[in-house]
C-alpha cells in the first residue's frame, strides 16, 4: 500500500478508532524521540505497577497486566498521543478495601473478585465512552479530587 494510500486508509477509520487521526499525520523523525520516551515511561510504570497491585493486595505481576491491557486500550480508543495510562494509588488501596472483606481472607476468591472488579469497571468505561459521558468529570469541582488525593495519600503514609 502506498503513502497516500494508507493515509487515506487511516483517516477513514479515524472515525472509530481516534488515533488514526493523529497516526495520519506522524512522521518517521519522530520515531527515535517516541522511543526514548517509551523507554522511560517502562522505567517508571514497571516498578510503580508491581507496587500498585501489592498495594491492592495482589500478585505484582498483576500490576504489569494492568498497565499494559490499560495503555493498550487507551491505544485504540483515546484521543491523545500523550498519555500514559495505568493503575494509581488510589484504585489499589479502593481494591484492597472493599474485595479484602468480601474474600474473607480466601486468596483465590480475592483474586477472582479482583479480576471482576476490574472487568466491570472496563465495561463501565466503554458504556461510558460510546455515550460520551466525559463531559460529567467537568462536574466535579477541584476542592474534592484535591481532598480524594490527599485522602488516597495519607492513607497511604499510615499502611
Amino acid at each position: 500500500m502506498e503513502l497516500g494510500g494508507m493515509q487515506q486508509w487511516l483517516a477513514s477509520i479515524s472515525r472509530y478508532v481516534p488515533p488514526g487521526r493523529w497516526l495520519a499525520e506522524y512522521r518517521a523523525t519522530w520515531i527515535t524521540s517516541d522511543l526514548a520516551a517509551g523507554v522511560m515511561l517502562a522505567a517508571y510504570a514497571i516498578p510503580v505497577s508491581l507496587a500498585y497491585a501489592t498495594l491492592a493486595g495482589l500478585p505484582p505481576q498483576v500490576g504489569i497486566y494492568g498497565y499494559l491491557l490499560g495503555g493498550l486500550g487507551y491505544a485504540l480508543f483515546g484521543s491523545s498521543r500523550q498519555l500514559a495510562v495505568g493503575p494509581t494509588s488510589a484504585i489499589s488501596l479502593m481494591i484492597a478495601g472493599a474485595v479484602g472483606e468480601i474474600a474473607g481472607g480466601d486468596v483465590v476468591r480475592y483474586a477472582q473478585i479482583a479480576s471482576l472488579a476490574g472487568f466491570a469497571v472496563a465495561l463501565l468505561c466503554l458504556v461510558s465512552w460510546l455515550l460520551r459521558l466525559s463531559i460529567l468529570v467537568r462536574l466535579i469541582s477541584d476542592s474534592i479530587l484535591v481532598g480524594f488525593k490527599a485522602g488516597a495519600g495519607l492513607t497511604i503514609i499510615l499502611t
